[in-house]
């Protein structure tokens, strides 16, 4: 409302100390590292930049949120509304951009004029529309769909000022156009190979097995190398954030770790079936199995494998709803790679982490890091990296070989340790040496909250939906060979 103040920032930076640990390495500490008593612990490590004043991924969505224009779309052109007291938006360069797939294709200079404390209405520049239309025909006539569009419009400043230089962002809004996801097909041949305790898919440079004593996807090789140090598994918890421990979501929420740490195979629940289920396609292999889960009540959730002879694996997991345990923190598998996959390649939400609601300051596009660069150097580690409506990601080395994960707008993170590893950490230095890239890849992920910090919860709007009978998302992952930039930076 007009007269309404709010989203006041409590600390500008994290509150903490430089210190050394025992081993002599710089950190920083919070209250209780110095043997003081009492302390606040690390209340006040809820900066919008870290202690050392370098922007934290939170800055992203604040800045958004303060932006005094705002950018709304409809049918071909879009609404410019000026919430400045006395500024034209004239005073900014105006530039819409268009992505195809995620890369930019065109970019036209516009001219907005809004006065202060009103909205106006513009056309989409005639270059954009033109480009849309052109590249729709040309994937037409090659057979394909046309590619997913966005539109970003961005004011910037006109000239350097004694804060930032010119073509600073001052605002931003952009839509997308988005395109269906298509399930996957593909008419290679395969070999399959049943042994007694094993099943494997052969294609052309890729090998899948799945054991059937230990059930699940024990390897899948590609170009003659293994890329799975362990079964990839349901994943329903993540590191407590500090708003978690602040309103007991880890005491309210416990049972879902327990699901995800000790789920088996094995049938305590007494009830016995084909596990995994098998299905011979023209095309495909399909391998269902079923885990249950140590909640109270008991729970289960199966996990289908469906291989293609271009080496692709459509994945589902799938979890019949118990209405006692209510929602998750998050619903998704977990996969365990070799730490020498560290670069990490995504189409979605960007460039900082983005959660469901804490994501109107990203936007969609291409973005490139290393794994360890998703680690927010947050003063306690904490759930962290995550990226939302992901298109695809390749989590590949210095050589580009790797794997390439899509599907519909997943929720994605490649971290160097499991959820489990980086809350038992009070501090970075006490996260164990890193040997795994760990990638999960989620429907969702429970919002971050952030009211206070204190006892409020996630609003319900962004919690997992378990309001239905059953929980169900879809992805796909093949192995690739994609050299890029960080394979080009050791020459």
């Amino acid at each position: 409302q007009p007269r309404y103040q709010g989203g006041f920032i409590w600390d500008w930076a994290d509150q903490a100390i430089v210190r050394k640990d025992r081993y002599g390495k710089r950190t920083y500490g919070y209250g209780g590292d110095f043997d003081e008593r009492p302390h606040d612990g690390s209340f006040s490590g809820n900066g919008i930049v870290y202690a050392d004043h370098t922007p934290s991924p939170k800055l992203q969505e604040v800045k958004f949120c303060y932006q005094n224009v705002s950018v709304s779309f409809e049918n071909d052109g879009y609404t410019v509304t000026n919430k400045n007291l006395f500024i034209n938006t004239d005073v900014y360069d105006t530039y819409v951009i268009l992505l195809a797939d995620g890369c930019e294709i065109c970019r036209a200079k516009a001219q907005t004029d809004t006065a202060p404390l009103s909205e106006k209405t513009y056309p989409l520049p005639a270059e954009i529309r033109s480009a849309m239309d052109a590249v729709s025909k040309d994937a037409a006539k090659a057979g394909q769909n046309a590619p997913e569009f966005a539109v970003t419009v961005s004011l910037v400043l006109k000239e350097n000022t004694i804060w930032a230089q010119a073509g600073y962002e001052i605002a931003f809004g952009q839509h997308i156009y988005k395109k269906e996801v298509l399930p996957h097909t593909c008419g290679r041949p395969f070999k399959v190979i049943r042994g007694m305790y094993d099943i494997g898919i052969q294609g052309e440079g890729f090998s899948v097995m799945f054991n059937l004593h230990n059930p699940g996807m024990s390897s899948y090789v590609y170009c003659g190398r293994e890329m799975l140090k362990t079964n990839p598994l349901p994943n329903f918890w993540r590191a407590p954030i500090e708003n978690d421990r602040g309103n007991l979501m880890p005491q309210r929420y416990g049972q879902w770790k327990l699901a995800s740490m000790y789920l088996t195979e094995k049938p305590i629940d007494g009830r016995r079936e084909e596990n995994p289920k098998i299905e011979e396609k023209e095309n495909s292999i399909r391998l269902t199995f079923r885990y249950i889960m140590p909640t109270l009540p008991l729970s289960q959730c199966y996990v289908s494998y469906e291989v293609f002879g271009d080496g692709t694996v459509q994945t589902t997991l799938h979890y019949d709803i118990v209405k006692e345990l209510g929602d998750m923190p998050e619903f998704g598998m977990m996969f365990r790679l070799d730490a020498d996959f560290n670069h990490l390649k995504w189409y979605g939400l960007g460039p900082e982490e983005t959660y469901a609601d804490r994501l109107k300051g990203a936007k969609l596009g291409i973005y490139e890091n290393r794994v360890t660069d998703n680690m927010a150097r947050y003063l306690v580690p904490q759930e962290c990296g995550n990226h939302c409506g992901v298109r695809w990601a390749a989590v590949t080395d210095e050589k580009g070989c790797g794997l390439l994960f899509s599907g519909d707008e997943l929720s994605f993170s490649a971290l160097p340790w499991t959820p489990h590893e980086i809350e038992n950490a009070l501090h970075d230095y006490e996260l164990p040496p890193v040997h795994y890239t760990i990638v999960r890849v989620a429907k969702q992920q429970m919002g971050v909250g952030g009211d206070d910090s204190w006892g409020a919860r996630v609003h319900p709007e962004y919690l997992i939906d378990v309001s239905d009978d059953a929980l169900e998302f879809t992805f796909c992952f093949k192995g690739i060979h994609m050299p890029g930039r960080l394979a080009n930076e050791r020459k």
